[in-house]
């Protein structure tokens, strides 16, 4: 089944600014999907082929898969196809985090090892649409096309048996890969949209793979599938072959029922209001602790920290663990001065009372604290593992830094 991408200037479920450009581009196939399976990437260990379950979330904050993926499309490997979606403003900071995602995809490339492919996922501050995301074009230095996060996912499978093979990914985030995005400033109505970028890039030959396509047919039949927040039915297609201006048109597959312009996609996060995981740009040999909490950090609230450690498993090898709280902090950090080798996060000159011991609590490290009295505006909260006694200098271990926002 051939299927035709045009670029956009209005559609019945869309409105187009009047001076967008119409023109009909033929793009290749759609392809039958197959029963995908399933496997998880964490972005330290790779690949895993039927995991169950992984760190990220627990609270789902974007979910466009409630319509059947009968399709996918296949995208060359200097395209980028980038859709949209928005969230709420319910943050004090006004920004979403996100640390982990789902995503579906199929390959015609014939892969019998299992590791022929990679994704690059990128997730933009913006996405008007009928143009490229703020910067694509003109990147700020150190960013790719001006992402405000982007992801290198290599070794993924293609074709791994006769024909088609589709695959269902869960991507962990958690423990240092975490990624900010802008909620709404306005409230309701969808007023901002955020984007999310697909490359699919195939070791051997270009153009064989690509995205699982939404529907309008939801579990109740045709017309009852319910869209991601800020979803459109439609996406814009970047070209890195194109120099200078990456750019060709605003695209969507027809309005068939079964064929619409969104990708399977499921964005999520902590599920804890004004609580953001703040990592170090440049982490040291000794950022291997994982620090979270279990509420809000808010007045009246008995707030449980926690320590996991990146790679997953529950060795902590320091004689003791503290925690540092402060009004201030810094993701460029504050020097070693806590220990060598760890970045300290929150600034030494704010501290709200000296470092708190952590009680261990079978084999992970945790502190409660008692009902919270009035806070400042902004806390600033950190773990460190010690050896030779809680201390200046004796830090062995650091974790990220959780910044609370009251």
């Amino acid at each position: 089944m051939i299927r035709s991408i045009f670029t956009c200037v209005a559609a019945a479920a869309i409105v187009v600014s009047a001076s967008a450009q119409t023109q009909q581009i033929p793009a290749g196939n759609l392809h039958r999907t197959v029963a995908p399976t399933h496997g998880v990437y964490n972005m330290t260990t790779g690949f895993e082929i039927n995991a169950q379950s992984y760190r990220s979330g627990p609270a789902t904050i974007f979910d466009n898969t409630d319509g059947v993926g009968y399709y996918f499309s296949t995208l060359s490997g200097t395209e980028e196809w980038i859709d949209s979606c928005a969230f709420i403003a319910d943050e004090i900071s006004g920004n979403e985090q996100i640390n982990g995602f789902d995503f579906s995809y199929c390959s015609l490339l014939i892969d019998p090892v299992g590791d022929a492919i990679t994704v690059e996922v990128r997730f933009y501050d913006d996405n008007p649409g009928f143009m490229e995301p703020t910067g694509w074009t003109n990147p700020i230095a150190g960013t790719i096309q001006n992402a405000a996060c982007a992801y290198g996912i290599a070794g993924l499978p293609g074709a791994t048996g006769v024909g088609i093979s589709c695959w269902a990914i869960a991507i962990d985030l958690q423990c240092g890969f975490e990624c900010s995005v802008p909620q709404e400033i306005t409230p309701g109505g969808v007023t901002e949209f955020n984007g999310i970028g697909w490359m699919y890039m195939d070791a051997l030959v270009s153009g064989n793979t690509g995205p699982t396509l939404g529907s309008t047919i939801g579990p109740g039949g045709p017309g009852t599938a319910i869209p991601g927040y800020g979803s459109r039915d439609l996406f814009e297609l970047m070209d890195l072959a194109f120099v200078g201006s990456g750019w060709t048109g605003t695209f969507f597959f027809g309005g068939a029922p079964k064929t619409q312009a969104t990708f399977d996609v499921v964005l999520y996060g902590d599920g804890i209001l004004d609580t953001d995981v703040v990592n170090a740009d440049a982490p040291d040999t000794g950022d291997v602790l994982c620090l979270g909490s279990n509420i809000e950090f808010r007045s009246g609230n008995a707030v449980t920290w926690a320590l996991d450690n990146a790679g997953g498993t529950a060795v902590f090898p320091s004689a003791a663990y503290a925690m540092l709280v402060g009004t201030a902090g810094s993701s460029a950090g504050f020097g070693s001065i806590a220990g060598a080798g760890t970045t300290l996060l929150v600034d030494p000159g704010s501290l709200l009372f000296p470092p708190t011991p952590f009680i261990m609590s079978g084999a992970v490290p945790s502190v409660t604290t008692p009902p919270l009295p009035g806070l400042p505006p902004t806390v600033w909260a950190q773990s460190m593992g010690f050896n030779g006694g809680i201390g200046a200098g004796n830090a062995a271990e650091a974790s990220n830094a959780l910044r609370h926002s009251n």
